[in-house]
């Protein structure tokens, strides 16, 4: 019986348990609510036993099955000291963590989280991968992405999915240009601006403004933040950046705040991985944006 129960399944029957509800636990846990029920059947037969009543205001635990969810909570939190020791002995060891993102998101507090992650963690060694987007477990330049930081306005709602922080867009315009002089810029007023974008950026701008905003004339270039912001420092359009990052706007350029009919245009940051990664870098690299940025 033993090799026929997985151990997400116990890990199932907790939630379940706590929500009450197999509809709310999953929604929590991120799958099919009939899967989930068609689970914990599976399990209440290999045991033998019925683990929860099932009624309409949702399903609580029967007499067996609260003294099986009390031992599982012990059995369960001794497998993680145990592999917290396995963890430990393993620290000194160098690891590689593969982190993914758009264009834009490699600015601002993301690319300050990564570099502080790094000075805390010297054994895990850290590469960025740019992509118009980045899936966990998809293979950009021959290396697998372990986790993505990206940008988004909607959450997924699942489980494998940290938000982080919100930030604020500003505008990068020529010292020249006749919005120069302007400390606040209304995005109505870029409708005849080219805005220069970093390849995936344009999917981002329109996922973060919303439906409804229309978006002045885009042209995308495969280059780095700071050539773009060369191009627009020379005349050739506008960008957008974190407004956390002013000071990295070049000679010839300026940085301006930027409205929507007198609103901030904020964005939020999302960590998103896949739950069958074992890679050990991962799990310190979520427990350390957990403790310090999860907002």
């Amino acid at each position: 019986m033993r090799s026929s129960i997985q151990l997400r399944t116990l890990n199932y029957a907790l939630v379940v348990a706590e929500e009450g509800s197999f509809l709310r636990a999953a929604r929590r846990v991120g799958i099919d609510h009939t899967a989930l029920s068609r689970r914990i059947r599976d399990l209440e037969y290999a045991m033998g036993t019925t683990i929860f009543h099932r009624h309409a205001r949702g399903v609580g635990p029967t007499p067996a099955g609260e003294r099986f969810l009390d031992r599982l909570r012990s059995v369960l939190l001794e497998l993680d000291n145990t592999l917290t020791l396995a963890r430990t002995g393993i620290k000194n060891e160098q690891q590689r963590l593969s982190i993914g993102s758009n264009g834009l998101i490699l600015a601002g507090r993301a690319l300050d989280a990564i570099i502080e992650f790094g000075k805390c963690h010297p054994n895990v060694t850290v590469s960025l991968i740019e992509g118009s987007h980045p899936e966990p477990g998809a293979a950009l330049g021959g290396t697998e992405v372990d986790v993505t930081v990206t940008s988004s306005s909607r959450s997924n709602g699942g489980p494998f999915e940290l938000m982080l922080w919100k930030e604020t867009l500003a505008v990068v315009v020529a010292s020249n240009h006749s919005l120069a002089s302007r400390p606040v810029i209304e995005w109505l007023e870029l409708g005849q601006e080219t805005l220069l974008v970093r390849r995936g950026e344009a999917f981002l701008l329109a996922d973060a403004i919303g439906n409804g905003v229309q978006l002045p004339a885009i042209v995308e270039h495969h280059v780095t933040a700071g050539i773009l912001l060369r191009l627009v420092g020379n005349g050739l359009g506008v960008a957008l950046i974190h407004d956390g990052d002013a000071n990295s706007v070049p000679d010839g350029a300026v940085c301006r705040k930027l409205r929507i009919g007198g609103k901030p245009i904020r964005i939020s940051s999302f960590a998103r991985w896949r739950p069958d990664n074992a890679n050990p870098a991962l799990t310190v690299f979520i427990t350390f944006l957990r403790d310090r940025y999860w907002s």
